[in-house]
């Protein structure tokens, strides 16, 4: 397939993310409310008509029960022009092809199926068939970075050995910290929402980057690197959420040996900018209100939701594992 190669990128402003400096008398809800919004950037770009075939738009209402999650920024129609809408057994994608990474990754983890379900991992990484390879990152622009292909929609939560395999598609992927971070926190997160699942029998779970004003990118495909991971979970019985932003940095928790040397060539890798909370870190540390995810990316993330926004500390949901 011949892609047009004359891709004019026109900025028109992005969401800004101020230096943040993590202490004991400081918390991520605080930090996240400095964070000012602003428009997206915008991709002008030509595509020829076998892309805009490629374009998978459908409907997947299973995986979004609450309403597919809404761009709302000003740049929205241009968002919603260049987006892939990607349709996956176990989850959904709302992919970008200006950032290289998706908006919004959106699933519904049903208890009885998370509880009963065991597929081996199988670290088959590759670009989505579906989607233009110009359009997507590359297995060698994650080479030598110090970032992972970070799963938005994670492998764990996959029922049968097809979405597994689909879970491995890079447009399910950021570039996120490795070391204790991808492999610290953002992991035991993944499994705390898993057992929520069980423990209250349903949670729909939408997650995706967050980007400063002027955003690194590694690899030849510019690939985004986000400053920040949201992940927004709703159990729909009760209509109660718990929403998190993490940094992408390497965060020091009890179970941190030793932290990584990271890349210099991108400082949030590295001990230097390692987030310590004043003290080792747990995931409560960086429970935010929804409306905070939501003002910082310009979504709506669940628009047919009445939510109560209830939001506990401690063992937050108070799950009993």
């Amino acid at each position: 397939m011949k892609v047009k190669k004359n891709i004019l990128f026109t900025l028109i402003g992005v969401f800004a993310v101020l230096p943040i400096q993590v202490s004991a008398k400081s918390n991520l809800v605080d930090i996240v409310n400095q964070i000012s919004s602003g428009a997206e950037v915008v991709v002008q770009y030509q595509k020829d008509k076998k892309l805009e075939a490629n374009r998978t738009n459908q409907e997947c209402s299973e995986h979004y029960p609450m309403g597919k999650p809404l761009v709302m920024t000003q740049e929205n129609e241009k968002i919603q022009r260049r987006s892939f809408f990607l349709c996956q057994i176990n989850y959904a994608v709302q992919y970008d092809p200006a950032t290289k990474n998706p908006i919004w990754v959106s699933e519904v983890l049903n208890g009885k199926e998370q509880q009963n379900t065991f597929i081996e991992r199988v670290d088959n990484f590759q670009p989505h068939p579906m989607v233009p390879r110009p359009a997507q990152a590359s297995l060698s622009d994650y080479k030598g970075s110090k970032f992972d292909r970070g799963h938005m929609a994670p492998a764990a939560d996959m029922l049968n050995e097809k979405s597994m395999e689909e879970s491995f598609y890079l447009t399910n992927m950021v570039p996120q910290v490795g070391p204790n971070m991808n492999r610290g926190i953002w992991a035991d997160l993944e499994s705390v929402v898993r057992k929520w699942s069980i423990s209250r029998g349903q949670v729909l779970v939408i997650t995706g980057p967050i980007y400063e004003k002027q955003p690194q990118t590694i690899g030849k495909s510019n690939v985004w690197v986000p400053t920040h991971i949201y992940k927004a979970v709703l159990d729909p019985s009760s209509m109660e959420s718990l929403a998190f932003i993490i940094p992408n940095r390497q965060i020091v928790t009890r179970k941190t040996n030793s932290l990584d040397e990271g890349n210099p060539d991108y400082p949030q890798t590295t001990p230097q900018y390692a987030v310590n909370c004043g003290r080792t870190c747990i995931i409560d540390d960086f429970i935010v209100p929804l409306s905070n995810i939501e003002s910082v990316t310009g979504l709506n993330l669940f628009p047919k939701a009445n939510i109560q926004n209830k939001v506990s500390k401690g063992r937050m949901w108070n799950a009993k594992f």
